[in-house]
C-alpha cells in the first residue's frame, strides 16, 4: 500500500460527506465541523481505524442531535451505544460503500477484545449484551458476544430478561437521538423495576424462611414457646385452686432459653446474610435474579464501554505513537481568506510577457522533428542525393513529441515575515503564473495560500479548472509558516488530478516553522512523483529546501526566473 493512501482516502471522505477532515498533531477528535486525525504511520490497520473513524463521526455530525443530554453515566453509555448503531445503519443506507467500512471496523475491534466484558463486571456485561443485539441487526457478526452474555444477564434480571428482550426488538426501529435515549431509559426503568421486585421477594422468602425455622424449633416468631404457655395455664390453675406452685424443673427452662436464642440467632443472620444470587431465570424464586448486581447497573459508571468513538480515539493514538521521529503525512484543513483586489495593470506586462516565451517554448515542444534514417516504410525525397554518396539514411522518420499535460499547484505564503513589499511581490507573482498558465492548451492552474489566522489551515483560491481572478489575490500577511503542513496538502490535491505530469510550486520567503518536517514533505512529494519547486521572494534560502528554485526581488524580475524553471519541466 503506497504512502497516500490515508491521506487521499481522507480528503476524498471529508469531501464525499461535507465534512472537514486534517491530520495533524498526536490527537484524535471532532468538533462538529472539523475531523482531526493523529499522523499515523503507512499500515493498513492505520488506514482502516482512520477511515472508520472518519465514517462513525461523520455518521454523528450528520444524524446525531447533541442537544440531548444524559443525567447519568450508566444512561449516557447506554444511549451511546444505541445511537452508535442507529447512525451506522442510517450512514449505510446512505453510503454502501460506508457499511462494509463499519463492517469491517467493528470485526477488527471485536478481534482486539474492545467489546469483550468482564463477566464479573455487570455494567460492562449489560452494555456489551446490548451492543451486540444491537449489532446483529447490522449484519455485523456478534453472536459470539451475545452468547457469552446472555446467561449472565439472565441471572441477574430473573423474569426480566425476557421483557428486556422484547424491548430491544425495537433497535431497529429508532428514527433519532431521542428515540435512543428513550430506549435506554425504558432499559434503565426495567433494570430498577426488577429491582425492586426481587428485593421484595427476597424479603418475603427470608420472611418464610424464619416463620419454618421458628416453628421446628418449638417457638413463636415472639419468643415464646408451647409449654411457657401450657405451665402458665396450669400455674394459674394452681393458684385458683389454692394449691401450692410446683417447683420448676430447671432442665426444661434451659430448654426454652435455648429454643428462643436459636430462633433470634437464626433471625439476625438471616438479616446479615441475605441469601445468595440465582444464576438462572426463575430459580430460587418466583422472580429469581440479582438485585446487587442491578443496583450496581444503576450506580456505576463503565466508563465508555462499548463507546465506538471512544474507542477509535485510543486506537488511534496508538498506532500514532508508532510514527514517533519519522512523522507521518500532515492534512490541515481547508479555510477561507478575506481578499481584496489588486492592481492589474501593473502586473499585465508581466503577465504578457511570461504568456508570449512560455507559449513559444510550448509550441516548439510540439513541432515533430523530421529525419532520414537507414529503415523505414517511406523514402524521403528530400535527401535522394545521398544515394551518391553511398549514405543509405533515406527513409523518413517523425519523432512525435509529447503534448503538455500537466497540473501546477501554486501555494503562496502570507506568513507574518512577508508583510509589506514581500507579500505583494507574492500575490501579484501568483496572480501573473496563474494567468498565463491557464492560456498555455493542456496546463491546469490552482493557487492557494496560508496560513489562514492563527492556524495551519489553507485557503483556496482558484481552483483547478477556474479562471484567476484578480479579486482573489489581494491578502495581508501575518502568522507563521506551517510550510510542510501547506505542502502536504498541495500534494494531496495534486495526486487527485489525472494528469500525469505534476508540479507544485511555492511561492515563499524560505523561512519554514519546522525545517526538518519540511524537507520530510519534499521527499514525500518526490516520492508521489510531484515536482516541487521554490520561487524565494527577496530571499534565497529557498536553495536549501527546494530541488529546483528561483529568486526575484521585484515582479519584473519574475519571467526570466519562472521561465527558466519551467522550462525543462514543462517540455520533458
Amino acid at each position: 500500500m503506497k504512502h497516500t493512501t490515508l491521506p487521499l482516502v481522507a480528503k476524498a471522505l471529508g469531501e464525499k460527506y461535507d465534512i472537514q477532515v486534517q491530520i495533524s498533531g498526536d490527537q484524535a477528535y471532532t468538533n462538529g465541523r472539523i475531523i482531526n486525525l493523529p499522523s499515523l504511520p503507512d499500515s493498513k490497520e492505520a488506514a482502516l481505524l482512520a477511515r472508520g473513524y472518519i465514517d462513525h463521526e461523520s455518521a454523528h455530525i450528520r444524524f446525531t442531535d447533541f442537544s440531548v443530554k444524559s443525567s447519568t453515566s450508566m444512561l449516557k453509555c447506554l444511549t451511546n451505544i444505541l445511537e452508535d448503531i442507529r447512525i451506522e445503519k442510517m450512514m449505510g443506507a446512505k453510503y454502501p460503500g460506508c457499511r462494509s467500512n463499519l463492517k469491517d471496523l467493528a470485526e477488527h475491534l471485536k478481534q482486539q477484545g474492545s467489546f469483550t466484558p468482564s463477566l464479573q463486571d455487570p455494567p460492562q456485561t449489560l452494555l456489551a449484551w446490548l451492543c451486540a443485539r444491537g449489532r446483529l441487526t447490522l449484519n455485523q457478526d456478534f453472536s459470539d458476544i451475545l452468547a457469552m452474555t446472555s446467561s449472565t444477564v439472565n441471572g441477574f434480571l430473573g423474569t426480566g430478561y425476557k421483557k428486556l428482550l422484547d424491548l430491544t426488538e425495537r433497535i431497529p426501529n429508532l428514527v433519532s437521538t431521542r428515540d435512543s435515549q428513550s430506549m435506554a431509559e425504558e432499559i434503565l426503568r426495567l433494570i430498577r423495576d426488577k429491582k425492586q421486585q426481587q428485593e421484595q421477594e427476597r424479603k418475603r422468602q427470608q420472611d418464610q424462611k424464619t416463620k419454618t425455622t421458628c416453628s421446628s424449633d418449638g417457638s413463636k416468631p415472639d419468643g415464646s414457646s408451647n409449654d411457657q404457655e401450657e405451665d402458665n395455664q396450669t400455674s394459674g390453675t394452681d393458684q385458683q385452686s389454692g394449691k401450692p406452685k410446683q417447683d420448676t424443673d430447671d432442665s426444661s427452662l434451659d430448654g426454652d432459653s435455648t429454643g428462643t436464642a436459636a430462633c433470634k440467632d437464626s433471625q439476625s443472620q438471616a438479616a446479615a446474610n441475605p441469601s445468595p444470587s440465582v444464576p438462572e431465570s426463575g430459580s430460587g424464586g418466583e422472580l429469581g435474579g440479582n438485585p446487587e448486581a442491578l443496583q450496581e447497573m444503576l450506580d456505576c459508571d463503565p466508563g465508555g464501554f462499548g463507546d465506538v468513538g471512544e474507542i477509535l480515539k485510543h486506537e488511534l493514538i496508538t498506532e500514532g505513537e508508532t510514527v514517533g521521529n519519522r512523522g507521518g503525512v500532515l492534512l490541515p484543513p481547508e479555510a477561507s481568506l478575506r481578499t481584496f483586489p489588486i492592481d492589474i495593470h501593473e502586473t499585465r506586462r508581466h503577465t504578457a510577457l511570461l504568456r508570449a516565451r512560455l507559449s513559444g517554448l510550448i509550441q516548439a515542444s510540439r513541432l515533430r522533428r523530421r529525419h532520414a534514417r537507414r529503415t523505414g516504410s517511406k523514402i524521403d525525397n528530400r535527401v535522394m542525393h545521398r544515394l551518391a554518396l553511398n549514405d543509405t539514411r533515406l527513409f523518413l522518420h517523425q519523432e512525435e513529441k509529447t503534448e503538455v499535460n500537466t497540473a501546477i499547484m501554486i501555494l503562496v505564503d502570507r506568513s507574518g515575515s512577508m508583510q509589506h513589499q514581500k507579500i505583494e511581490v507574492a500575490s501579484k507573482t501568483a496572480y501573473v503564473v496563474a494567468e498565463a498558465l491557464d492560456s498555455i492548451p493542456g496546463c491546469f492552474a490552482a493557487v492557494a495560500a496560508f496560513p489562514v489566522g492563527n492556524s495551519d489551515g489553507v485557503a483556496p483560491l482558484v481552483r483547478f479548472g477556474e479562471r484567476p481572478c484578480s479579486s482573489k489575490f489581494g491578502m495581508s500577511a501575518g502568522g507563521g509558516t506551517p510550510l510542510a503542513q501547506a505542502l502536504y496538502w498541495a500534494g494531496v490535491e495534486l495526486l487527485k488530478r489525472e494528469e500525469p505530469r505534476k508540479i507544485l510550486l511555492s511561492v515563499t520567503d524560505g523561512e519554514p516553522d519546522d525545517l526538518r518536517t519540511t524537507k520530510r514533505a519534499i521527499r514525500w512529494l518526490l516520492e508521489q512523483g510531484i515536482e516541487p519547486m521554490g520561487l524565494g521572494i527577496c530571499e534565497e534560502s529557498v536553495r536549501t529546501i527546494f530541488p529546483t528554485y528561483g529568486v526575484v526581488y521585484s515582479v519584473e524580475e519574475l519571467p526570466p526566473a519562472l521561465f527558466g524553471m519551467l522550462q525543462d519541466k514543462l517540455t520533458k
